[in-house]
């Protein structure tokens, strides 16, 4: 068993399929809907499970916790944030590009961990599911919207460059293929891995459904059923060998104040840019936001992931 958790992988899948049916056959109701889901999923899953980082740095790098520490710890999360989010203001498109190598690392790694392999198999799948899932929130269903997206913030339109020397649908179908040909080449030579349909399953699942769906929406599906509520329970059974025992309930009450504060910022900027009118700007910003959460949460997963030895997940 590897050190993600993989036990709700069945609902997840279905999941996924029941997304991809809904998509299909209400397509307008989605569209109306996509920004009320995403913000449904940062609430429940997608802010508490970064919020969590406090608790796991100190037994990740074996650190005392004590005032000194904490402030230390919290300078350091605080100033990582600073410089990433000065980054964004003065280099737009460098600041892009950072976030798309830490979002194909960050979500790579989370879903390669749920395989008990080391080595150049594990990093074949990390990877490839990276780029699968970063290639298609860019070059997904709805490839111009994310490139609309992407120009607000960086000036950058990747579509004047990239659509004029292939049709949008080769990229999409090029993501898409790229993590289930890898995943079913390495579990040719993994006999553990060929016998998991349900990891096989994932495989087809998640591109298609990037691929189908309204991209906010394939985006809310992901991150909240796979990446989000995976790390919380890794994190959780992390917590959990050092005899803790926490569970949802203790996840929830124990990162609700790190949750309002984050909420409130979210809301703050929601209403500015809502003045505007600009739904793209909007998104774009969410992102800005959530890549400057993510760097310094990267850096307690990764050293948490590197002390991991989980007995049971």
């Amino acid at each position: 068993m590897g050190k993600t958790h993989t036990s709700h992988i069945k609902y997840q899948i279905a999941a996924g399929v029941a997304a991809i049916c809904i998509n299909l056959l209400f397509p307008d109701l989605i569209y109306a809907l996509r920004f009320w889901i995403l913000g449904f999923v940062i609430l429940i899953i997608g802010m508490p499970h970064g919020a969590l980082d406090h608790i796991i740095a100190f037994k990740a790098f074996k650190k005392a916790k004590n005032p000194k520490t904490q402030f230390l710890f919290y300078f350091s999360y605080l100033s990582v944030m600073l410089v990433y989010g000065l980054f964004w203001i003065y280099s737009p498109l460098a600041g892009f590009i950072l976030f798309l190598i830490m979002t194909l690392y960050h979500f790579g790694q989370a879903d390669a961990e749920r395989f008990s392999i080391d080595g150049f198999p594990k990093n074949v799948l990390l990877y490839s599911r990276g780029l699968t899932v970063v290639g298609l929130i860019l070059f997904g269903s709805d490839p111009y919207y994310s490139s609309a997206v992407i120009e607000e913030v960086t000036s950058f339109s990747f579509s004047e460059y990239a659509f004029t020397v292939l049709d949008p649908n080769f990229y999409t179908l090029f993501f898409a293929l790229i993590y289930p040909a890898c995943f079913f080449l390495i579990s040719t030579f993994k006999t553990d891995i060929r016998q998991d349909g349900w990891m096989s399953m994932d495989a087809v699942v998640v591109p298609l459904l990037f691929s189908l769906c309204e991209p906010i929406f394939a985006f809310s599906v992901y991150f909240g059923c796979w990446h989000a509520f995976n790390h919380t329970k890794t994190m959780l059974n992390y917590l959990n060998s050092f005899d803790m025992d926490v569970n949802m309930k203790w996840f929830y009450r124990s990162t609700f104040l790190y949750s309002v504060l984050s909420y409130a910022g979210l809301f703050v900027t929601y209403l500015i840019l809502k003045a505007f009118g600009n739904a793209e700007l909007l998104v774009a910003l969410l992102f800005i936001v959530i890549s400057v959460l993510t760097l310094p949460h990267m850096f307690v997963v990764e050293k948490m992931y590197r002390n991991f030895s989980p007995k049971n997940n």
